[in-house]
């Protein structure tokens, strides 16, 4: 008698587990809804009599590429650690109307331009 009454059980567990599960609604997986969107900082250009150089990397030893005037605002990306300058070893990396990619030492951008604020690139 009971064996039968067994089988029944495993039978409905069976069919119940193999139907197909159903979702409300599909979820937002975008870069942004998932919170990944680039972020863009504006920060001026300070601690600098005329400008601060803006690098290809993050240290003195990388090319000028670009001299960002003092005052000036410029919409920063992300940062790089790299070279230390004036006890700050990060470099906020910007892009240039003129396409290229630059780092200016953390140093010579307003306290906007925060590693928080920021994120590592």
């Amino acid at each position: 008698m009971k064996l039968p009454t067994l089988s029944l059980v495993l039978s409905s567990l069976l069919l119940a587990s193999s139907a197909a599960p159903t979702d409300p609604e599909p979820r937002d997986t975008s870069p942004e809804a998932l919170g990944l969107a680039k972020r863009s900082v504006s920060c001026k250009i300070i601690n600098v009599s005329k400008y601060a150089n803006c690098r290809a990397g993050p240290g003195t030893n990388y090319e000028v590429r670009y001299r960002a005037p003092v005052g000036t605002s410029y919409n920063f990306v992300c940062y790089k650690k790299g070279e230390c300058y004036q006890g700050n070893c990060t470099w906020d990396k910007i892009i240039i109307d003129s396409g290229y990619v630059c780092y200016i030492n953390g140093y010579f951008t307003d306290s906007k331009c925060s590693m928080a604020a920021l994120g590592q690139c």
